[in-house]
């Protein structure tokens, strides 16, 4: 009886043994097909969307700008002067008003323009007219300041009419420039809005009396 008893149970073992490893084989091929699932749902997840690039500005031609009020420093070393000036120049189109303060001409001197003419007024003394602003100048400080000629140089323009050794950067800007009799060169360009302004300007010219440089320097664009 213990012999047959051996032999059936040896034989339910070996009868059991192959569902146990079909068992095994099931579940490996179950938890691969779950892998193969999440990986998969892991691919599909949407990605988190990036920020738009910011494009910088694009620059506009400072032929647009016709009104502003600039502030900074005059500068004018000639055979009759040789000192600065605090500088406020108030564009309105074509009319202006330039107002300098300090040691340069010993007081206050205001300069405005229109169209039809230009008068300068030194202190307390009558305002002078004339019709041009260089000739005005230069008859009572002793010096020319070629204000229609500026409202063009001050933005980094050549004025109206013959120009020559005109030299720009790599970003179309004006670095040099003959125009008028003057020699001018500009730097330090700054960001002003949609526009690229010069913040300084130093002009030469030689006249009858001697060589004349006047350098202005803007510290504070307000586009009107």
């Amino acid at each position: 009886m213990l012999r047959k008893a051996e032999v059936f149970s040896l034989s339910s073992t070996r009868r059991i043994a192959p569902s146990f490893t079909g068992t095994r084989r099931a579940l490996k091929a179950l938890g691969a097909t779950l892998l193969l699932t999440l990986a998969a749902c892991s691919a599909q997840k949407p990605q988190p969307q990036q920020p738009p690039v910011q494009q910088p500005p694009q620059s506009q031609s400072a032929a647009a700008l016709q009104r502003w009020e600039a502030k900074g420093k005059l500068g004018v070393r000639s055979p009759k002067e040789n000192g600065s000036a605090n500088l406020v120049w108030q564009q309105a189109n074509t009319n202006y008003r330039i107002h300098l303060s300090g040691p340069l001409g010993a007081g206050a001197t205001t300069i405005s323009g229109s169209p039809s003419g230009v008068s300068l007024q030194k202190g307390s003394d009558p305002a002078v007219f004339a019709s041009n602003p260089a000739q005005l100048t230069e008859e009572v400080m002793g010096w020319p300041l070629p204000v229609s000629e500026m409202f063009y140089w001050v933005r980094g323009l050549a004025a109206p009419g013959a120009a020559a050794g005109q030299q720009k950067d790599a970003r179309g800007r004006l670095q040099s420039l003959r125009q008028s009799g003057w020699q001018l060169n500009f730097s330090g360009y700054q960001a002003v809005g949609p526009y690229q302004l010069p913040s300084k300007i130093k002009a030469a010219t030689t006249n009858a009396a001697g060589p004349v440089s006047v350098t202005v320097v803007i510290k504070e664009w307000t586009p009107k």
